[in-house]
């Protein structure tokens, strides 16, 4: 190949990876273990669908452990939209991705990428670890992969919150990959409702009903208990928290639904609205200095935003009558929220200035959308296979994904910011 050809490829490289997302632009300018051929990466989702990147993905081995970590690689890099695979044998690759997994008291894998243009190694990684953390080493290689090529934390080490279904009418709060492997209980009892991850990603916090009263709890996940962080009569229904973790939420605790925050140790109670109208459901944005929240008190309920004290609150979605749910980008430009739609509920997305409003579902009823901590996907559930599962989409409503099994009824994501 001759020199022009290859700076011409790399050009090439340079200027189609894409990603088809959403109404603005991300500059990926993270560090890697060595340095990227590939240089930084502008995601643009308004452009037309581009060249993905070809890449090849193999292992050296055929063991079931290699088969299972090779496959969750591919999913994982698939459903981002950006890659296209080549079989290792076939020519057409630009980059390669190589696995050698040892299975013996644990599993060892040693993953390289090797830069087919360029014709050298330029990244090299080994994870040794229980057999039970197989999904997690595939993880792990699915984002230094990402990563590699787009210098941005992927979000395949995440992981979901969401409700299950259970006996008598309770609800459980869950864990899972963001994929939905690895689902565990954390909350059995009560009749658990809103919940949200706090900023250090290493607790929950949600609302419970136990013994007739509604408390908001913390839920540490390293330690693995619980803790009250507020308890009042009436409803009390957490919203989310704030980079510095205070906790906003509604309570009826003076007889209407109003909107409070709260210190992570439960002290400096602030309430910060004052309506005639229901006011429900607050998130903090991600820098914190701004609170979406439902209410009615223009008479149907809708999505306003306010300043963190409270003061000058906005409405922002003036079609439809019903739209709740909100959930803010982490970048703090958009809101996606739940809108009612010819008599059923859909996901939609709107900027926080009330304008380029988009619907992103159709079937079924789709509702409490949650976005990725890198702001390239959502959570949502729906009931369009006939019980509510927990499903995930791109943020241009492509490739949605069934992730928890048909045979549970689950509700309510929330997605966690990078993990620890």
């Amino acid at each position: 190949m001759k020199i022009d050809d290859r700076e011409q490829m790399t050009e090439n490289r340079h200027k189609n990876i894409y990603f088809l997302l959403s109404n603005f632009f991300f500059l990926f300018s993270f560090f890697c273990l060595l340095p990227s051929a590939f240089g930084k990466v502008y995601i643009d989702i308004t452009s037309p669908a581009v060249q993905k990147l070809p890449i090849s993905i193999s292992t050296k081995d055929s063991s079931p452990a290699a088969k299972e970590i090779e496959s969750i690689v591919m999913k994982d890099l698939e459903f981002t939209g950006m890659f296209s695979f080549v079989a290792p044998e076939v020519p057409g690759a630009e980059i390669t991705a190589q696995m050698e997994v040892t299975v013996s008291n644990e599993i060892t894998v040693l993953w390289s990428i090797t830069d087919l243009i360029e014709n050298k190694e330029v990244f090299r990684n080994r994870k040794a670890a229980p057999p039970k953390s197989i999904r997690a080493i595939a993880h792990s290689i699915s984002n230094d992969i990402y990563k590699f090529v787009t210098e941005k934390e992927g979000a395949f080490r995440t992981k979901i919150s969401y409700l299950i279904y259970a006996s008598q009418g309770n609800k459980e709060l869950h864990l899972m990959d963001w994929d939905g492997g690895n689902s565990i209980k954390l909350v059995p009892n009560g009749l658990t409702s809103s919940h949200a991850w706090l900023n250090n990603s290493l607790s929950l916090t949600y609302s419970s009903q136990r013994s007739r009263e509604w408390k908001i709890y913390i839920f540490d996940l390293e330690a693995f208990r619980e803790t009250v962080l507020f308890s009042s009569n009436g409803l009390n229904l957490v919203g989310n928290a704030s980079p510095q973790d205070e906790v906003t939420f509604s309570s009826s605790r003076d007889g209407n639904s109003e909107i409070y925050a709260i210190g992570k140790d439960g002290g400096n109670i602030r309430k910060l609205t004052h309506s005639f109208g229901i006011d429900v459901s607050p998130k903090f944005s991600p820098d914190g200095s701004t609170i979406a929240f439902v209410s009615d008190r223009g008479g149907t309920p809708q999505i306003y935003v306010m300043d963190s004290n409270g003061r000058v609150p906005r409405r922002i979605t003036f079609e439809g009558s019903n739209n709740t749910s909100p959930s803010w980008s982490p970048d703090g430009k958009w809101i996606a929220y739940t809108g009612m739609k010819d008599g059923k509920n859909q996901v939609f997305m709107i900027k926080f200035d009330g304008s380029s409003l988009r619907q992103l579902t159709v079937d079924g009823n789709n509702e409490s959308p949650s976005f990725s901590p890198d702001g390239l996907f959502l959570a949502f559930d729906s009931d369009r296979d006939g019980k509510h599962g927990i499903y995930i989409m791109r943020i241009n409503g492509e490739e949605q994904r069934r992730i928890t099994p048909k045979d549970i009824k689950a509700m309510s994501p929330r997605w966690s910011p990078y993990l620890k």
